[in-house]
């Protein structure tokens, strides 16, 4: 429910927003806008209970024992690669230094991560209906992990997120080592590196092309990609469970969706690259989306793999809805109405294999794989 009530405050403050106003320019009404939302979903993450979320309450052990565990053991142990991303650990024990408490650090998380997603929004959108399908998109898509569930993977794509703004620009120092700091959250970060080079190349229609017509033969060898990816990759001793074929895994609305639209992507696309604001690079990197998504097949754990650059359709769909509706104002605010309402139901039918959410304050059975309340 709360979940719900967050998307009408979305809505309905982006048409508060829109609405004319003497005081405010409509860029300053975009980024208050911008700015609002940002803070809602900083408070809406923060503010959860422990047991919301399929990780939450693992990663409060994982505070525990960070806690009881000495300084001197964590540097060794990042010095020399022990256990499963030690620089977490470190980060951990610094913001002990000032809370102990869980709770602080899940709003810490919360206002790292939103905040960047915010600027990130704010940066590759020129609209506030924009913005509103952006949030929107993200309650619908991303909202069940960066929001109530990930930790180290959310603060390694904050990284990565700030790290696309010196992509654009071709600073490939900057970006390297935004990609670097994100892997000592989540080892993962490093496929973004390959990003850099793939960006820079100005011909989405063959970026992307490539990555439509070889999805058939990525999803039908996706076992044994995944195992080369793996091997070459350094990743094989930690991911190996990636490797091997998860039955249950994969999700056929996330694929047909994700397919559906690059083909429709790929359609519009001399209309979407007339509209600037350098939409080759959202071509290019939802490119490499397509490419990584048959290992969600292998293992949903390596969806998120994909994930990385699949955030970009945030900002990317509503270019695709603008060249859709070409010069009629009319016709794109009847896509963004459809658009919204489409990721609408999404949410609803993403809430069905969620759990409630609950504030911290409120009592909640833990998941099943836990026992008592928090």
């Amino acid at each position: 429910m709360i979940r719900i009530i967050v998307i009408f405050i979305i809505i309905l403050a982006g048409i508060w927003f829109s609405l004319e106003s003497y005081k405010n320019s409509y860029e300053q009404r975009r980024k208050f806008y911008i700015w609002f939302v940002t803070v809602l979903l900083t408070f809406h993450s923060g503010l959860r209970n422990w047991a919301v979320g399929a990780d939450t309450y693992q990663y409060y052990i994982i505070w525990g024992n960070t806690r009881e565990t000495s300084w001197k053991d964590l540097i060794d142990d990042f010095i020399i690669g022990g256990g499963k991303d030690p620089f977490y650990n470190l980060f951990q024990k610094v913001i002990q230094i000032f809370s102990e408490n869980y709770q602080v650090f899940l709003i810490i998380v919360a206002v790292i991560f939103m905040s960047v997603l915010g600027n990130f929004v704010l940066k590759n959108t020129s609209r506030i209906s924009h913005a509103v399908l952006a949030f929107m998109i993200y309650m619908g898509y991303f909202y069940g992990f960066f929001s109530i569930t990930g930790i180290r993977q959310t603060l390694a794509t904050a990284l990565l997120l700030i790290s696309y703004e010196y992509l654009k620009k071709q600073k490939l120092i900057h970006f390297v080592l935004l990609v670097l700091a994100g892997a000592l959250f989540h080892i993962t970060a490093l496929v973004f590196l390959p990003l850099y080079f793939v960006a820079k190349i100005e011909n989405p229609r063959f970026v992307f092309g490539s990555a439509i017509f070889g999805f058939p033969f990525f999803m039908i060898f996706k076992n044994q990609l995944a195992i080369l990816f793996l091997k070459y990759s350094t990743l094989e001793d930690r991911f190996e469970a990636y490797a091997s074929q998860y039955h249950l895994g994969g999700s056929f609305v996330l694929t047909a969706f994700q397919v559906f639209l690059a083909i429709y992507a790929l359609i519009l696309i001399k209309k979407v690259l007339k509209l600037g604001h350098k939409t080759y690079i959202m071509y290019n990197t939802f490119a490499l989306a397509l490419f990584f998504l048959p290992l969600q097949w292998v293992n949903p754990s390596a969806g998120r793999i994909a994930q990385y650059f699949a955030i970009i359709i945030m900002v990317w769909i509503p270019y695709l809805l603008d060249a859709t509706a070409g010069e009629s104002e009319k016709t794109r605010k009847i896509l963004y109405m459809l658009a919204i309402i489409g990721f609408f139901i999404i949410t609803l039918f993403a809430i069905q294999g969620i759990d409630d959410y609950k504030f911290f304050w409120q009592q909640m059975d833990l998941p099943d794989n836990y026992r008592g309340r928090v």
